[in-house]
């Protein structure tokens, strides 16, 4: 099997660009053409920027809530009012700041220049974990990278919508079947990041072949590979973090399963994630004591 990539480079996406049409023409360029069963990868963020979800920070009014939670965490109230408008609810706060402080994070690790890395977060001491739409979001996916200085972008709020409406206008102007994911780049636990698919279309997001038999006959316990963030995460190799200018990246090669469910098909609900968390919690205790629980969290606290 041979799997290729191709970086597709854009010019700068405005809003109501014809996206689609911009990909197209890309594709033409690096890789001559589109062709069924080609997969496009596509960040969140130009998503946002053609369709306008744009925010200018600077023109938000923050609220009481807004307020306090700044004042906790020393985040800019604005930005906390944005994450708060568009979050269902806070799970809780990841305390970067404060983390390098107590040097549990080192940050000559992360960056290669210190000081642009101190500067970077001191405008973001903490990250809010939010649930939205079924998803997790740091900071509800407000981004502020490549953007002029106070516009940021949220991520639309249905990306397998965006997705199947970027893979029909695709398949209208070549007339080719392609899979269509849209990623984004989150924090990885516990040092830094990967590109998560957000949203898909066209491609099975989950391969279902857990209990299939291996070499040897054997059931696997296993094999059910999350298929659109693999293909997030290589695509970020080429798309980059900072100034790379490659948006998005075409996939040929890789046999896949075509599949109309999308990455919400396979998201679990506060009810659902509750319900599990709560039964491993009860099993845990019965298998190694509720006083192992209760050492183990306050060793975590003091």
């Amino acid at each position: 099997m041979r799997v290729e990539l191709f970086g597709l480079g854009l010019p700068e996406v405005k809003p109501g660009d014809d996206l689609a049409r911009m990909l197209v023409d890309s594709c033409e360029e690096e890789a001559g053409g589109i062709r069924d069963g080609d997969i496009l990868v596509v960040t969140s963020k130009i998503i946002s920027k053609a369709h306008g979800l744009l925010i200018k920070v600077g023109e938000v009014e923050p609220k009481v809530k807004a307020l306090e939670i700044a004042e906790k965490t020393g985040m800019d109230p604005k930005m906390v009012q944005v994450v708060l408008d568009n979050s269902d609810e806070i799970l809780f706060a990841f305390p970067f700041l404060k983390l390098i402080e107590k040097g549990l994070i080192n940050i000559e690790r992360l960056a290669q220049n210190k000081e642009r890395a101190q500067n970077a977060v001191r405008k973001v001491p903490c990250l809010l974990i939010v649930r939205r739409n079924g998803q997790i979001y740091s900071d509800a996916g407000l981004d502020f990278s490549n953007h002029p200085e106070g516009i940021a972008s949220i991520p639309p709020a249905d990306p397998d919508k965006y997705a199947k409406d970027l893979r029909e206008k695709i398949k209208g102007i070549t007339g080719k079947e392609v899979a269509v994911i849209i990623s984004d780049t989150e924090g990885a636990p516990f040092i830094g990041s990967l590109d998560l698919a957000r949203g898909a279309s066209g491609i099975e997001v989950v391969s279902r072949r857990f209990g299939e038999l291996d070499r040897y006959g054997k059931p696997k316990f296993g094999g059910v590979d999350h298929v659109a963030n693999e293909l997030a995460c290589a695509s970020a190799l080429l798309m980059g973090q900072t100034s790379e200018g490659i948006p998005a990246v075409l996939i040929r090669g890789l046999k896949y399963a075509k599949s109309e469910e999308g990455i919400s098909s396979y998201s679990l609900s506060s009810k659902t994630t509750r319900a599990i968390i709560k039964e491993t919690i009860k099993q845990t205790a019965k298998i190694i004591g509720i006083k192992s629980i209760l050492k183990l969290i306050l060793s975590m606290i003091i």
